[in-house]
């Protein structure tokens, strides 16, 4: 968890992020989706309204476990391949694409 947070605020700073969750004792790892409910708690969104991004087929399940609707980013490490064989809700190849998903979604 502090290294999350130290990472995170080295890259872009104290105030672009309302809440880092990194790895905790009391937070079990992904797949396990309670790390991801206990954000969505935290700021009471519901999980049928939060997009959960991720390069891995952990994220994919993390997500999915969650109910929230999960986007696959093909910038990360692994394949889009892997992506799709664990149920992306939907892929993106750049950032910019998020927002034209958000968009589209809230149609």
């Amino acid at each position: 968890h502090e290294a999350a947070i130290y990472v995170v605020s080295s890259l872009f700073g104290n105030r672009m992020f309302d809440w880092i969750q990194g790895q905790s004792p009391d937070v079990p790892k992904k797949p396990n989706p309670r790390g991801a409910l206990t954000i969505a708690q935290r700021f009471d969104i519901k999980k049928k309204e939060i997009m959960y991004l991720g390069d891995t087929d952990t994220d994919m399940k993390t997500g999915r476990a969650a109910g929230m609707y999960t986007v696959g980013v093909t910038w990360g490490f692994r394949t889009q391949e892997e992506l799709e064989e664990n149920h992306a809700c939907a892929l993106v190849r750049r950032p910019q694409q998020v927002v034209e998903l958000l968009e589209k979604l809230n149609r």
